[in-house]
């Protein structure tokens, strides 16, 4: 049904958001002369990686690719500073990534979905209802007489008007956007329709939306 664990195969659509493809151009090293306060040049051979990733942190830092370079020359004179910059570059991003995960983790999305008033629903790329809240469990019992929890698994069957992978792209896209759509929900015999909105989840293991029911 759509409400329970994901299928087998979605270890391996984790598995290549996980592993992204490398390009010749990722591991080629570029060389830059890069000067100091102080007039000094040093000449550095990185992969392009590693020089996105010094530029990132120039920017959140608001300081100059140079002053990163001569602050870590500083600390380690004698080091191998094409590797120390290296292990920056891959610490600093292995630091924001841990922030983001805390942020975009399943337990906060569970959280959001939760602190809202309305019925909220996570959906999985293969449509399967993730997370759900208490409004949109009260909403299943009024409209479709579901009086036993079991029968989330059993018997439950949702539907968009249209197909996910093309609300993923839209979304994806148009990113800081929602959209609006219809659904329709069905249990033994009773159904129900509806509109939901749309909106891409904040998570990182894989794409997945959050969905508000806005009337039914």
């Amino acid at each position: 049904m759509l409400i329970g664990k994901a299928p087998p195969d979605a270890a391996s659509e984790g598995l290549n958001e996980v592993l992204p493809l490398l390009r010749p151009e990722d591991i080629e090293p570029r060389f830059r002369a890069v000067a100091g306060s102080d007039g000094e040049r040093r000449g550095i051979r990185l992969e392009r990686l590693y020089w996105d990733g010094l530029g990132q942190m120039s920017a959140a830092g608001r300081i100059s690719t140079a002053e990163i370079v001569e602050r870590t020359a500083s600390q380690f004179p004698a080091g191998n500073l094409a590797s120390l910059l290296r292990v920056l570059s891959l610490k600093w991003t292995l630091g924001r990534l841990t922030s983001a995960q805390e942020v975009a983790g399943m337990d906060n999305l569970k959280s959001l979905i939760n602190a809202s008033p309305s019925p909220a629903i996570v959906l999985t790329r293969d449509k399967r209802i993730q997370f759900f809240n208490d409004p949109f469990l009260t909403m299943l019992r009024q409209r479709l007489r579901l009086t036993d929890l079991r029968m989330l698994s059993n018997g439950l069957t949702f539907a968009i008007d249209c197909q996910m992978t093309e609300v993923l792209e839209m979304l994806q896209t148009n990113r800081g956007k929602t959209m609006s759509i219809g659904f329709s929900m069905a249990c033994g015999n009773h159904a129900m329709k509806g509109r939901i909105n749309l909106a891409l989840a904040p998570a990182l293991e894989r794409s997945m939306l959050v969905g508000f029911i806005a009337a039914f």
